[in-house]
């Protein structure tokens, strides 16, 4: 009986030092409850500065944070490829939607710490538009390598790389949603 006890007892101190068990909050699994990709959402949230404490207008700008913060390295990604591939015109096709995705997710950011009673429902709903925009832009990128008929290896490996910022867009949406659907900040 000690030694199961031991054992479960390493268990435990294992899953804490090593963040087995993310904290998180109420605000965090209320603002998460209607993402497509929840047990993502709430991960990459709880692990997020600041998210543990947040309402849901921070945890908004926070999640959208989050998706701009990947989209950065996943455009350099893209931008390599089109360097080691300048035959491959579709790349061109995923640089720009991930350009403008990374302008469109700091002009929502920016948006969203601006919220006030006054334009509460006009600035949600413009940071919705942004976000559903962004959002089918890695979707256009992928379909046009399909299409152009690149090698596979190609293709899988832009999805790989865009598959976590699909994610995060997709969660941030959700996010805002949330706000949007509480109507207070």
């Amino acid at each position: 009986m000690a030694s199961y006890r031991s054992g479960l007892l390493c268990a435990i101190m294992f899953l804490a030092i090593h963040g087995g068990w993310a904290q998180t909050s109420d605000t965090i699994s209320n603002a998460c409850s209607n993402a497509l990709y929840t047990h993502f959402c709430v991960s990459s949230l709880s692990k997020a500065s600041g998210a543990l404490e947040a309402d849901l207008t921070q945890l908004s700008v926070i999640a959208v944070r989050l998706s701009s913060e990947v989209a950065k390295p996943v455009s350099r990604f893209i931008e390599k490829l089109k360097k080691r591939n300048p035959n491959v015109s579709a790349l061109e096709d995923c640089s720009d939607p991930l350009k403008d995705t990374r302008e469109q997710l700091h002009d929502s950011q920016s948006e969203l710490k601006q919220l006030s009673n006054v334009n509460f429902m006009e600035y949600v709903e413009d940071v919705l538009t942004r976000l559903s925009g962004v959002e089918t832009n890695q979707d256009t990128c992928l379909s046009g390598l399909k299409e152009s008929n690149v090698p596979a290896t190609l293709v899988s490996s832009v999805k790989d790389n865009t598959d976590n910022l699909t994610m995060l867009i997709s969660d941030a949406l959700a996010v805002v949603s949330t706000l949007r659907q509480q109507g207070h900040i």
